[in-house]
């Protein structure tokens, strides 16, 4: 006989996204949007935002994109949550970018490091037009 009052609780098996469901509905409330508001901005169904709240599904690549830019959160996060990513070789990758970029500028003096903050500000509003 199933118990309807007090249903077996789902396990982390069934829910194998159940992380990326945490931070997606934190952030939807946090933004205060309701389910029915967020499955409209993503072009998704409700019944398709509370699975993936559920921990239920993943999301595709595309559908991750929306949430990021919907909820602004990084989409490198929503993309290892999801399992797309393996996140000790994103961090062992980001870890050893970030050594080198630190070695390539370690030895600027103040004044060099404004005047390449000031050529990266330039390079980005070239690539935004």
């Amino acid at each position: 006989m199933i118990n309807v009052i007090n249903p077996k609780p789902k396990s982390n098996d069934e829910r194998p996204y159940l992380r990326l469901a945490n931070l997606v509905k934190d952030k939807r409330l946090e933004k205060e949007l309701s389910q029915r508001e967020f499955s409209k901005i993503l072009g998704m169904s409700n019944s398709y935002v509370a699975h993936l709240e559920g921990g239920k599904i993943q999301p595709s690549v595309g559908t991750l994109r929306g949430i990021s830019e919907t909820l602004g959160i990084p989409y490198n996060k929503l993309a290892i949550l999801a399992k797309y990513i393996d996140e000790t070789a994103f961090n062992q990758i980001t870890q050893t970018n970030t050594t080198h970029r630190d070695m390539a500028f370690s030895d600027l003096t103040e004044k060099e490091w404004i005047s390449v903050m000031d050529y990266v500000d330039y390079i980005r509003s070239k690539r935004e037009n």
